[in-house]
């Protein structure tokens, strides 16, 4: 049996996987997949390691980067690669010259080691190596005029390049600036850039400081599924239930089966610093956004350094999918 199995699988066949064989593997999981977060452009946690191997090791089945941008990749907690290092020292000087490593005469060697471990020009097919699992990576689904970096912008280049760089998935996630049918246009851009190599993810989180509330059963319509479903998304994202206030098990869960209907994933997410939250609501969380019906569980990166901690890691990972498969995650080896 070839089929790719999400929570026994690690390496080659689970980082290679095509877009089929990555729907059909989380379907197939009955509900046990969990997401990590981080943010590409803060430090990593702990030093002389990504965040994204720390995550893989706490029990994440796939890992998601915020902010990686197609044209300044950077994966912190990995070396810096030199044309990572001329292409740093280019964008931060005026003059556009090369960087280069400076004499250890002049910055000691300790310094050099710390700032040159931000991983400037490693990209996720370096890092998706040493984890053996599915990273993925978001893309803001902005105009080209909005002062925004152009290899962040959800546009059909940059989830190809994206996709070239080794992303198994692209996420992007409809702000309030936007209209339901401008995100869809984004969605279905992205779509065609990404192709048969990986998933497109999208929908709604609770947006820092503002939000979409009107009431919380018109936070997502069943419409704006349909529009993304249409628009080749493979996951709908959602918000966990008790993330957006008045947000119940009962509404995700209506969602969920709307999502179902269309023959689409649907992934909730907690991205409202509850990440952040002790263990005991975690789990809540956890076992609220099970028994919504949803296939997908990503936990958020705003704790420290970009990303959530170990203990609240392990204990949604624990509470989706028990200790035999969080621990068989963290232990598993790529090489196999």
């Amino acid at each position: 049996d070839m089929a790719v199995k999400f929570l026994e699988d690690v390496g080659a066949k689970l980082i290679n996987a095509t877009r089929k064989e990555m729907v059909d593997a989380i379907f197939a999981a009955s509900g046990r997949v969990v997401i990590g977060e981080t943010v590409t452009f803060k430090q990593s946690m702990i030093d002389g390691v990504s965040n994204i191997e720390l995550l893989k090791s706490w029990g994440c089945d796939m890992v998601t980067i915020n902010h990686y941008n197609v044209n300044f990749p950077m994966i912190p907690g990995m070396e810096s690669t030199q044309a990572g290092i001329e292409q740093f020292g280019s964008c931060f000087n005026e003059a556009g010259s090369k960087g280069c490593k400076p004499s250890t005469k002049v910055i000691e060697n300790s310094f050099q080691k710390i700032f040159w471990q931000f991983g400037f020009g490693a990209t996720i097919g370096d890092v998706k190596r040493l984890v053996g699992v599915p990273v993925g990576m978001t893309l803001e689904p902005v105009t080209e005029e909005d002062d925004y970096p152009q290899g962040r912008v959800a546009n059909e280049e940059n989830a190809r390049r994206g996709a070239e760089q080794g992303a198994s998935y692209i996420t992007l996630i409809h702000t309030p600036q936007m209209s339901a049918g401008e995100f869809a246009k984004s969605v279905a851009q992205v779509r065609s850039g990404m192709g048969e190599m990986g998933l497109v993810k999208a929908g709604k989180m609770p947006w820092g400081g503002c939000s979409f509330l009107v009431n919380a059963d018109e936070f997502v319509t069943e419409a704006e599924i349909k529009e993304l479903a249409a628009a080749g998304a493979d996951a709908i994202v959602l918000p966990t239930p008790g993330t957006v206030p008045g947000l119940t098990i009962e509404l995700v869960r209506q969602w969920v089966t709307v999502v179902h209907n269309c023959g689409l994933l649907a992934e909730t997410t907690i991205g409202t610093s509850q990440e952040g939250a002790d263990p005991d609501v975690i789990r809540r969380f956890a076992i609220d956004s099970k028994m919504t019906g949803a296939d997908l569980f990503q936990i958020g990166d705003s704790v420290y350094g970009g990303c959530c901690t170990p203990e609240n890691v392990m204990s949604f990972a624990r509470a989706i999918k028990g200790q035999r498969h969080t621990l068989r995650r963290a232990a598993l080896s790529p090489l196999r």
